[in-house]
């Protein structure tokens, strides 16, 4: 039993799902020294709830242009209340994992600053706070482990369990939190037989298509795929077109999130694999139930349903999901190689086994054939699917005749993933592939997420704006071109885009070659079009001399694009020569504090 007073909360502020993956890593770490914890979302949390605890542990991540992620904005805008006396957090002890880009300028911002905030309230940091790179060698998780091993020696030594008690090893299983049983438990199936059973009954070939209710959700009527990329190219570029509600107000770097489904014919190999065969299509009451805060699924539903909407068996297995799978091996190889994959000395190894190959949950359970989950565990070790967020490629508000009402038309650029890893076996984005199957006229439920660092607007549109853009990069550049056209803008509108072929891949061309010289100019970097290959950054350098001239008209420079090395060599090719072209303290001075730049890479 676990001793009054010994309690942990664990927050999380997440955009990818990364933050909140760490924070339950911490929540587990807590419950194994015998502490009473529990892991929220910052904005699910009030101030006060943060001095009821022996300690409170912080996993966010950096997004934007040094932002909050979304999910912590109301939690941000409490702390920063002006009528919060200096010294109310001073009986709060924490500490804090910050996760970010070192490519962006304001790497690792969130973190610094609710740490900041916190010590001006009077909060103390109990433990070393951390800043996890995605450029280190290891990436975010190689300096997280690290930080975690250090955190339990130093609970270890200075919170003692007052009972005596030894922490709980890591290859015991802690129970769920949450849990299917007593919807499973309410069936007495044992005789029962699957409705569809290894594939002998036919199954659909494209995913299904009934939408789930989401928070916010807004109503979104597929109209158009139209492939820009030729059909001999190797990768499938379309401008996806939606229609939405006319009241709907987008601005440029805004964000439309879709949500994916799974194939029917992946969601029955899971089936097999794990033989919750006899079970998949009874109807389950998910009222009787503890379910994630995030599950957006009907109270009554099968586990089909749930597998097909909800449970993203085609993601790169994370090492939590690793661990838990060990737990539910009778196969001793399995079982050690599992929990390897999830320890700090073997950290290359997962990397190797998972990451850079891509594999899927769907391989791992091929291969480690021997696990079989219960089915009632299916949402304490199996990831939710998460949406996929796509920048809008138009700006500002577009209305469409239609009847009997106008709608707005959102445009998307989207790249079709499908490519081959070093397994040499084929893959494809599961977003990709349900946009690729999903018919014209669908009725879809989506999500807006508005941009946090805007650059748009009738101010912004009087500064000159130097997008470096690669590849569907350009979406959200469109968007705000067509912004600032709107506002008649004169100042210099400077456009370097780059990709491999011109007659491939050079997106809105046309749109491009129709703008008078006035309102935008053109710089191109096809790779592959001649012997030497060149680059946005190559162009970028070239022009120094001009970029110099509108740095001092306090210039906005937005980078968008695939490659954190594309983004770390535009900024190296801004930023360089205008230092080395004058006094360099007053230079990195107006850098600093003269122009905006806005990255957003992926």
């Amino acid at each position: 039993m676990t001793s009054p007073g010994r309690t942990a909360l664990v927050l999380y502020g997440s955009e990818t799902g990364n933050a909140q993956d760490m924070a339950g890593e911490l929540d587990k770490l807590c419950q194994r020294l015998h502490f009473t914890s529990r892991v929220e979302e910052l904005d699910n949390v009030n101030l006060n709830e943060l001095l009821q605890q022996e300690f409170v542990l912080f996993v966010i991540s950096t997004t934007g242009q040094g932002d909050m992620p979304h999910n912590s904005l109301l939690f941000w805008k409490k702390l920063l209340r002006k009528k919060l006396p200096p010294g109310c957090l001073s009986q709060m002890k924490y500490s804090c994992v910050g996760l970010g880009d070192s490519t962006y300028l304001k790497f690792n911002w969130a973190a610094r600053k609710l740490i900041r905030r916190l010590d001006q309230l009077g909060a103390s940091a109990f433990f070393e706070p951390c800043e996890a790179d995605e450029q280190f060698p290891e990436g975010i998780d190689g300096s997280f482990l690290r930080w975690a091993d250090d955190l339990w020696k130093h609970l270890l030594k200075h919170y003692p369990d007052p009972q005596g008690r030894d922490a709980v090893p890591e290859d015991e299983m802690l129970p769920p939190k949450w849990s299917l049983a007593p919807a499973i438990n309410q069936y007495a199936r044992v005789t029962r037989k699957p409705h569809i059973n290894g594939g002998t009954t036919k199954l659909p070939s494209t995913p299904p298509l009934n939408q789930l209710p989401f928070p916010n959700g807004l109503q979104a009527t597929l109209v158009e795929k139209k492939r820009l990329t030729p059909d001999t190219h190797w990768q499938d570029v379309c401008l996806v077109s939606l229609d939405m509600p006319s009241s709907l107000q987008v601005n440029p770097g805004d964000c439309l999130t879709i949500y994916p489904k799974n194939f029917p014919k992946d969601v029955q190999k899971v089936i097999n694999l794990m033989e919750w065969g006899a079970i998949a299509d009874e109807p389950l009451d998910l009222s009787l139930c503890t379910l994630p805060p995030t599950l957006y699924t009907p109270s009554s539903c099968t586990l089909r349903d749930i597998l097909l909407h909800n449970i993203d068996i085609n993601a790169v297995p994370r090492r939590s999901f690793l661990k838990n799978l060990s737990y539910f091996s009778d196969n001793e190889d399995h079982r050690a190689r599992l929990l390897e994959f999830t320890m700090t000395e073997f950290l290359d190894d997962y990397f190797d086994y998972a990451t850079r190959p891509r594999r899927t949950i769907i391989e791992v359970l091929e291969e480690f054939y021997s696990v079989r989950v219960p089915a009632s565990h299916l949402l304490d070790v199996f990831p939710l699917i998460r949406g996929r967020d796509f920048s809008i490629a138009n700006g500002g508000k577009h209305l469409t005749p239609a009847s009997p009402s106008p709608v707005t038309r959102i445009e998307l650029l989207v790249a079709l993933v499908k490519y081959r890893t070093i397994l040499r076996k084929p893959r494809e984005g599961l977003c990709s592939r349900y946009i690729t199957h999903v018919p014209l006229s669908t009725h879809l439920t989506v999500t807006l997420k508005p941009v946090l660092s805007p650059i748009h607007g009738a101010l912004n549109a009087q500064r000159p704006l130097i997008a470096m853009a690669t590849g569907t990069g350009v979406a959200p550049v469109r968007s705000l071109i067509h912004e600032r056209i709107t506002h008649q803008s004169s100042a210099s509108t400077i456009l370097f885009f780059g990709s491999r072929n011109k007659d491939a891949d050079y997106f809105f061309a046309d749109e491009w070659s129709a703008l008078p010289r006035d309102k935008l100019t053109v710089f191109t970097a096809f790779s592959r079009d001649q012997r030497e290959k060149v680059y946005v950054q190559d162009l970028v350098r070239k022009e120094a001399k001009l970029l110099e001239k509108l740095i001092l008209q306090r210039a906005i420079f937005v980078v968008c694009g695939g490659s954190t090395k594309m983004a770390d060599a535009c900024k190296h090719a801004v930023f360089d020569p205008f230092v080395e072209g004058g006094d360099d303290k007053e230079r990195r001075r107006i850098l600093n504090d003269g122009i905006t730049w806005w990255q957003e890479i992926w």
